[in-house]
């Protein structure tokens, strides 16, 4: 058993595939790290790595299709913030989601700058198969 302690506060998002829905989670999300006593810049390195994970779970995931929404869940702890997102999309396993090896892409490259944006902002950032299947991405940001 895990012996850390339960989080001071959990939320649960079921968010759909569009940007008002994503805008609005955002909002939320800023309003209670602020609440919460984050940085500023904290704040907004986790919001930029979160729109990343959630923008790229509504793009592959089954919420594209309007099949099941991206499902995301919110934890403040006393010393730090976990996120989980979780979508229904398959899940490729790769050695670039690898902190080392997320890398800029060239610069005219039109996207590929996810996972390196996800490693820069994030102090931890894993992400595993879904039970029955999908991807889990778990982001940690210390205060």
């Amino acid at each position: 058993m895990d012996p850390t302690p339960p989080p001071l506060l959990a939320i649960e998002y079921r968010i759909g595939p569009d940007a008002d829905a994503v805008r609005l989670v955002r909002g939320q999300v800023r309003a209670l790290l602020q609440d919460h006593g984050f940085a500023p810049s904290k704040v907004e390195a986790v919001l930029l790595g979160l729109d990343e994970v959630v923008m790229n779970a509504c793009w592959h995931g089954e919420a594209a299709r309007q099949v099941e929404p991206v499902e995301m869940v919110v934890q403040v702890h006393a010393d730090r913030l976990v996120l989980e997102v979780r979508d229904r999309g398959a899940f490729v396993a790769r050695d670039g989601h690898a902190k080392e090896a997320a890398t800029l892409p060239d610069d005219d490259a039109e996207s590929g700058r996810g996972l390196f944006l996800i490693h820069a902002t994030m102090d931890e950032a894993s992400f595993s198969p879904r039970e029955g299947g999908g991807t889990v991405v778990r982001l940690v940001k210390r205060r």
